[in-house]
């Protein structure tokens, strides 16, 4: 250990080491299409068809990182994919209804981030979990949740541009309506500078934003904006091109278009659009809680009315089969 006995050979070794890898050429340019594959095509296929593939996918990546050597390099681009097929798993298991998964594979994407220092990662999984706090009642969490993801997301980037809209409906949901028209000018920006659709589970669009309004305006009793901003967004939704089509999203908006009819004493106008909305064949979790909660704002609001109790026989029969 002098200069006198040192050794090139020694080195060149640690050189060597450094950059001895057992993976393939090809293992990470066949994750990142796998991810981009499951991400682009997610909402044309029923969440049980994408779960084992992302499951095997994310398995894989775990046998990669423990039972190969690699590059520290190599480690970072393994934990970066390793969190992005945990955020598409917990987008799943959210349409699934599998809260408890949603949550595990949240902080197993958040881990992966930290590992891959790839904070947009973290970002996205936050995204996810504010998702599914909204629809499980739970605004608070959601508005965490989308704080936290903002906090660590690239500024400007696709996941900054959905929280800042999960922070203002999370706003709406507890009722907040002057802190929601506060936060809503942050997306409102964004939405100025956005393509008016985008294909895609990490994709922002300007018609999503309109959409999250749509569900603000419901949650904080503003029916006449919330029926304009869901027509509005509806509107855009059906003149997608087949390559752009948002299913779920569109369904959302027909919901709280129902919604904002039945506020305005349109309880007719209300169960036709909620039957829209329900002849979709991806019916996913969101899409079956907002049906549930719309038959029982019907029922409250309109209990001696035969066509509202029709519209909630057929849902219990649609939602049981």
């Amino acid at each position: 250990m002098t200069p006198g006995t040192a050794s090139a050979d020694t080195a060149r070794a640690y050189a060597h080491h450094a950059t001895l890898t057992h993976l393939n050429p090809d293992d990470l340019t066949k994750l990142e299409t796998t991810v981009d594959r499951l991400g682009t095509t997610y909402s044309s296929k029923p969440p049980r068809e994408l779960w084992p593939t992302a499951a095997r996918q994310r398995h894989r990546v775990f046998t990669l990182q423990h039972e190969h050597r690699h590059t520290l390099r190599e480690a970072r681009e393994l934990a970066r994919h390793a969190g992005m097929l945990s955020v598409i798993l917990a987008w799943i298991a959210h349409d699934l209804g599998k809260g408890d998964l949603v949550q595990d594979y949240c902080n197993d994407a958040w881990t992966q981030s930290k590992q891959a220092d790839h904070p947009e990662v973290g970002a996205w999984a936050e995204d996810v979990r504010s998702t599914h706090a909204l629809y499980a009642n739970r605004p608070l969490d959601a508005l965490v949740a989308a704080t936290r993801g903002m906090a660590v997301a690239p500024r400007d980037g696709n996941a900054a541009v959905r929280l800042s809209a999960q922070v203002a409906r999370a706003y709406a949901r507890l009722g907040k309506a002057a802190d929601f028209e506060e936060a809503v000018v942050r997306s409102h920006n964004y939405q100025e500078r956005l393509p008016l659709h985008a294909a895609g589970l990490f994709a922002v669009d300007a018609v999503r934003i309109t959409s999250y309004d749509a569900s603000s305006h419901v949650w904080l009793g503003h029916a006449g904006r919330a029926r304009a901003a869901a027509e509005e967004a509806i509107g855009h939704y059906r003149a997608f091109p087949s390559s752009f089509q948002a299913p779920t999203r569109l369904a959302i908006a027909q919901l709280d278009l129902a919604q904002a009819h039945s506020a305005l004493g349109e309880p007719d106008a209300a169960i036709a659009t909620a039957r829209q909305a329900l002849t979709r064949s991806r019916l996913v979790d969101s899409i079956r809680g907002r049906a549930q909660q719309l038959d029982r704002t019907l029922q409250r609001r309109y209990p001696e009315d035969s066509a509202v109790a029709e519209f909630g026989e057929e849902l219990h029969v649609l939602l049981t089969a």
